[in-house]
């Protein structure tokens, strides 16, 4: 006969085995939840980031007046970042700043900084930027072939886009002014410097290569495009574009007449210079500041010296050190 105390003891036995079974399957349950949230984890940080300085995909807006330049850095910094895609589009300045405050695009590359209002309103939408010069490019002014009026003054330059006159100075034939396009940076800036409502004689083309085209066949227009589209005269296409007008000599401040050209935009004797300014609200570690830091590190000024355009922050320049 079994003992009542054996019994017993077999009985607490039992239950303690099956009570320790569960809390063992409930380690073992917890462990290999810890470890699959482990796997997953570690997979994740595994994965390369979608945008990074020199990686990712990403839409940028330019003033079409800056189209060869920009164009020419995007594919060199995709070129040697073969993982970063750049969508480039050329519009007027106006456009581009549409597209940065309607979050279209975080980078855009205009003719001017933003104001301190503006600034102001595009943090109110929570959009901060960062403004930067990246070259000096030039507004230029040209004239058909068969035009003798080859020098202007910048108060005669004034009057004619007033309106104030409305023939040109020497021959007073009536004269027709004509941009690359409506609120370009061009038009633009050249709306800031008159300060007032520009003339019934001036108008806008769709494009600079349209207005070339206008100003061959109408020989009384003054055409206004920006110098970048006449930079590089290694480019074929510039070097038979130049031969369909004159560019016009306008009268600096020291009396003497200047033509748009990298060491007048430089020493900023050419009257109209103005900047192009890269506006970015791009993450600091992202492909839209990777762009810009490009275009203003070595590799990207060393461009302008292709394009013939002054510098932004200035070209870095090699300088050998002898001892005797």
């Amino acid at each position: 006969m079994v003992p009542t105390g054996f019994i017993a003891f077999m009985i607490r036995l039992k239950k303690t085995r099956t009570k320790n079974n569960t809390m063992k399957k409930r380690v073992i349950v917890t462990l290999l939840l810890a470890f699959a949230l482990g796997i997953q984890f570690s997979c994740s940080t595994d994965q390369t980031p979608d945008d990074t300085p020199r990686r990712g995909t990403k839409t940028m807006y330019a003033d079409e007046s800056f189209q060869p330049f920009i164009k020419t850095a995007s594919e060199v910094f995709t070129g040697i970042n073969p993982n970063a895609v750049l969508k480039m589009v050329y519009g007027s300045e106006t456009d581009a700043m549409k597209a940065l405050s309607e979050g279209t695009a975080r980078t855009i590359f205009i003719g001017r900084d933003y104001t301190k209002e503006e600034k102001k309103y595009l943090r109110s939408l929570n959009i901060t930027v960062t403004s930067d010069i990246i070259a000096n490019d030039a507004i230029t002014f040209i004239v058909n072939l068969n035009n003798q009026d080859t020098l202007l003054t910048q108060d005669q330059i004034r009057n004619l886009l007033s309106g104030k006159s409305t023939a040109w100075p020497n021959s007073q034939k009536p004269i027709e002014i004509v941009f690359d396009r409506v609120q370009s940076a061009n038009f633009n800036h050249m709306l800031r410097w008159v300060g007032t409502d520009f003339g019934k004689q001036v108008h806008a083309a769709k494009n600079t290569e349209d207005l070339i085209r206008y100003v061959q066949d109408n020989p009384n227009t003054l055409g206004i495009i920006g110098y970048n589209h006449i930079s590089d005269l290694d480019d074929p296409i510039v070097k038979e574009r130049i031969k369909k007008f004159k560019i016009v000599g306008v009268k600096g401040n020291d009396n003497d007449y200047w033509k748009p050209g990298k060491a007048n935009i430089t020493e900023k004797k050419y009257p109209f210079c103005r900047p192009i300014w890269a506006i970015n609200s791009g993450a600091p570690d992202g492909l839209n500041t990777g762009f810009v830091n490009f275009l203003n590190g070595r590799q990207g000024q060393m461009l302008l010296e292709k394009c013939e355009l002054g510098p932004g922050k200035g070209t870095p320049r090699e300088i050998n050190f002898t001892t005797e």
